[in-house]
């Protein structure tokens, strides 16, 4: 896959991102319940977790739409010490969150076999390096506006 650059209103929640091609029409399929690998990359030096890693606390006001949706995804953690074919339970579609695709290998490997247990697998590349054929949507950053606008994109708040 290869991310093209979408012009999109300044309002628009996903302005900014890059999608990889037909990525757009197959976000419906990820705002019902789905399965959130996320991979942990860039530690953070205070607490030792990875950035993102309470996403909807981090990133949403308490009971807002997306956190009331977002928080009831089942989360697995997948780091560089983990095997990289992570235990997915169900044949909910799953999306992978990262940063980092194009330096770490060992989140390529979880990326490709994830993608080879799951049926719909949607790649969110939260870092500023994009490889194409990892990230179906680059964020371009991983701070506290940018999880916001992803975390409404992937629950679909907001949307017409």
């Amino acid at each position: 896959m290869t991310l093209v650059a979408e012009t999109r209103a300044p309002d628009d929640t996903s302005a900014g991102f890059r999608f990889a091609p037909g990525v757009r029409e197959e976000l419906p399929a990820f705002r019902t319940r789905c399965t959130v690998v996320r991979l942990a990359s860039l530690d953070n030096e205070r607490l030792g977790v990875p950035r993102w890693y309470t996403l909807a606390e981090a990133w949403t006001q308490p009971g807002s739409p997306e956190d009331v949706l977002w928080s009831r995804n089942p989360v697995i953690d997948v780091d560089r010490d983990d095997p990289p074919e992570p235990v997915l339970a169900t044949g909910a579609p799953v999306i992978v969150l990262g940063a980092g695709f194009g330096t770490l290998p060992w989140q390529r490997a979880v990326v490709d076999a994830v993608r080879a247990l799951a049926a719909r697998v949607l790649v969110v590349e939260l870092g500023a390096v994009v490889v194409p054929g990892y990230a179906d949507i680059a964020t371009g950053g991983y701070g506290r506006v940018e999880g916001e606008r992803l975390l409404r994109l992937l629950c679909g708040v907001g949307e017409d």
